[in-house]
């Protein structure tokens, strides 16, 4: 018997190249014959044969969408561990002591010579917090008064450390395989939040957070490239939707968690428990087919539709899901200098770079700061998560109608004039809080679009370093997003006032970049489409090339005139 017949919905589907064997459970022996079907084949052409919504492909997708979650909260949960504490300067004064003074602040005194003195320089002096009120790291690590400021950096050390492990764990990658490097991070994320809770100072959490920081970037970059290679090609354009929602749900949830009112170290405890439930199920989530045909795995090809055979129900034609190609690609190991060896991708990743940058930097400025949009900071943090949900699913609909670049420019271009009117109209105070809300679902949906634009343009075999790269230079914009509010003491308007130029320019930039909606993954760099854009501008910068080295190697010709 050459192959299986599996009914399903009255229409019967053949298998070549399958045999019994090879849908039963234990491992078998199987023949070279057998192995070489599984060469050459082409993994769009294997998602979409098994449909839109392949079942073995959604458990993928929605293993891979659910850790957005866990960033989500571990991120969203700093603006309420580090707020301000409620304290007094509590001073000894020494026995049959005429000390004169008199309390300026918490933080300072004036003395009988009318000098400013801290009550750190006190002797004997020191902090006393209200009890009544919550413990949260500005008490817990005495980070008062003029050391306030560094709760700042509980957040740009996770992103800091996010930040430097892109570049890394996407080579890591693409020559290691989209798993080991999704459930290894995944697992460090985990141990290191929870060790977050027992730190005894400052120095130790920062350095812990910034371990989080490469764990939890490492597992989430991997995560997007791994959802993407997992898909068929229609269903890219609604892939953003579950992993927005697990973003939303992250973000409620850490909010939620502050309401409880607890110790800090609880509220990070508890807002690190879903890693539990996660971890177990990043293990069930199957290796990219793309990276696999990419690297020649045969073998594990054959077990993935193996698997992905059973799960779904449904046969596979081996012979109508061949690669155009007539052999089999070469194994490539794709490096950053091979992208710097290939001018087309250069260009785009300099200006995906950008737009990660202004991406970043917007997102961070306003959901950090939410908690300022209102008198009441909780509504203010709610509001502003909640915002990205209807975001989300307008992201998914305009993508299913409109190409990526369109919607791209829309989203940027349209949050850049909502900073624009932020700064040069003035709003009734109880209507100031729409347009940072406006401008939030804006990115939302930027987000939602435009690292799928970036991701399906890049070809399979870099794909994973080209996103680490833009993941390294775009979390500038995440790391500076704490300290923008600082511009304020140059002007009011600034911070906003430079998201609204910065955007300007990454929407205009997004022109140049090529459209992916509807059109397969790139394997390798002979296949990346530059696009009409950038084609035109290397095909003129090489016209002007040829023509120079034309005139510089063309033989001159001397006319000697006749002498009398």
């Amino acid at each position: 018997m050459d192959h299986i017949t599996v009914q399903k919905d009255d229409e019967t589907n053949i298998i070549r190249g399958l045999t019994p064997d090879d849908l039963n459970d234990r491992p078998r022996t199987v023949s070279a014959t057998s192995i070489t079907r599984y060469e050459n084949l082409d993994a769009d052409k294997i998602l979409n044969a098994y449909g839109k919504y392949g079942k073995y492909q959604m458990r993928a997708y929605i293993i891979t969408s659910s850790v957005h979650l866990l960033f989500a909260t571990n991120m969203m949960i700093m603006p309420f561990i580090t707020e301000k504490a409620h304290f007094s300067c509590a001073i000894n004064e020494p026995e049959n002591s005429n000390w004169v003074y008199t309390v300026v602040d918490s933080c300072n005194i004036l003395d009988s010579n009318n000098w400013t003195i801290g009550c750190t320089n006190i002797p004997g002096a020191s902090y006393k917090f209200d009890e009544s009120s919550k413990a949260s790291i500005a008490s817990s690590f005495d980070l008062v008064c003029d050391d306030y400021s560094m709760v700042e950096h509980g957040s740009s050390a996770f992103l800091l450390g996010g930040m430097i492990s892109g570049p890394i764990i996407t080579q890591l990658s693409d020559i290691y395989g989209r798993k080991i490097t999704f459930v290894i991070p995944l697992l460090v994320a985990f141990i290191s939040n929870m060790l977050c809770c027992l730190s005894y100072n400052f120095p130790m959490f920062l350095i812990l957070r910034f371990i989080a920081g490469v764990a939890t970037t490492s597992y989430s970059l991997t995560a997007s490239v791994l959802c993407m290679e997992s898909v068929s090609t229609k269903f890219r354009s609604i892939l953003p939707l579950l992993g927005n929602f697990a973003w939303v749900l992250g973000y409620i949830l850490a909010g939620c968690i502050a309401i409880l009112d607890v110790n800090w170290r609880v509220m990070y405890f508890i807002a690190s428990i879903p890693a539990i439930f996660v971890i177990p199920m990043a293990w069930k989530c199957p290796e990219s087919l793309n990276w696999l045909i990419t690297k020649n795995k045969t073998k594990a090809v054959r077990r993935y539709i193996h698997a992905s055979t059973r799960f779904n129900g449904q046969a596979l034609v081996l012979d109508d899901c061949k690669s155009a190609n007539v052999s089999a690609p070469e194994v490539k190991t794709r490096t950053f200098m091979d992208i710097l060896g290939h001018s087309a991708l250069t260009i785009t990743l300099i200006f995906n770079c950008y737009i990660f940058i202004v991406m970043n930097g917007t997102y961070w400025a306003l959901s950090l700061y939410s908690v300022d949009l209102s008198e009441n900071k909780r509504l203010g943090f709610f509001l502003s998560g909640v915002v990205e949900i209807p975001a989300a699913l307008l992201a998914s609909y305009l993508m299913v109608f409109f190409k990526r670049k369109t919607v791209a420019i829309g989203a940027l271009l349209l949050t850049s004039i909502c900073m624009f009117v932020m700064v040069f109209i003035s709003m009734p105070s109880e209507f100031a809080i729409i347009l940072p809300l406006v401008a939030k679902g804006l990115n939302t949906i930027a987000w939602s679009v435009h690292p799928l634009l970036a991701g399906e343009a890049a070809p399979t075999s870099v794909r994973n370093v080209y996103s680490g790269i833009t993941s390294f230079v775009g979390d500038v914009g995440g790391v500076a997003a704490p300290y923008l509010k600082r511009l304020e003491s140059v002007n009011m308007n600034a911070p906003t006032l430079l998201i609204a130029i910065m955007s300007t320019f990454a929407g205009l930039f997004v022109l140049i970049l090529p459209e992916t909606k509807d059109k397969p993954l790139p394997e390798d760099l002979d296949s990346f489409d530059d696009g009409p854009v950038i084609h035109r501008l290397l095909s003129l910068f090489s016209r002007d090339n040829r023509k120079k080295n034309l005139s510089e190697t063309a033989p001159m010709i001397i006319v000697k005139s006749e002498q009398a």
